[in-house]
C-alpha cells in the first residue's frame, strides 16, 4: 500500500505540521497562512485533488505526512500581478509552487482553477 485511505479526507493539521517552505516562504508568511485557510475550507474532494496536483497521488501517506519523502513543500513564486501565474507543482519533489497573490480570495480562485485543470508542472 503506497497511500492511505481513499475516503478523501486529508488531515490538514498533520499536513501543515509536516510541510516545508522554500523560496522565501516560512510558516508565518501571510500567503502561507492564507493557503492553509483555503485548504481547510476545501471539500474533501478538493483536498484530494490538491494532493494529487502536488504529489500525483490523491491519498495521504498511510503513516501520516511525517512519513512523506520528500515532504510536502510550498515554494514561493514572486509575481507582480495576480494574473501572472497559476500555482504549479513539481510532483517528483512534492512541491507546490505558490505565487504571492494579493488576497486569500484570489489565492483560492487560482488554486481551484489550477487543481481542477488537472495540470501541474506544465503551468510552470
Amino acid at each position: 500500500l503506497i497511500s492511505g485511505a481513499s475516503d478523501g479526507k486529508i488531515d490538514v493539521p498533520d499536513m501543515k505540521a509536516n510541510s516545508k517552505y522554500t523560496g522565501g516562504y516560512s510558516q508565518l508568511d501571510r500567503n502561507v497562512t492564507r493557503f492553509w485557510s483555503v485548504v481547510s475550507s476545501f471539500t474533501p474532494k478538493q483536498q484530494a485533488d490538491l494532493l494529487r496536483f502536488v504529489t500525483s497521488c490523491e491519498r495521504p501517506p498511510p503513516l501520516g505526512f511525517s512519513s512523506m519523502n520528500p515532504p510536502f513543500t510550498i515554494q514561493r513564486v514572486g509575481i507582480m500581478r495576480d494574473g501572472d501565474k497559476l500555482p504549479s507543482a513539481s510532483t517528483c519533489f512534492n512541491t507546490l509552487k505558490l505565487p504571492t497573490y494579493s488576497s486569500e480570495k484570489v489565492l483560492k480562485e487560482r488554486l481551484i482553477y489550477a487543481i481542477e485543470s488537472k495540470s501541474g508542472f506544465e503551468l510552470t
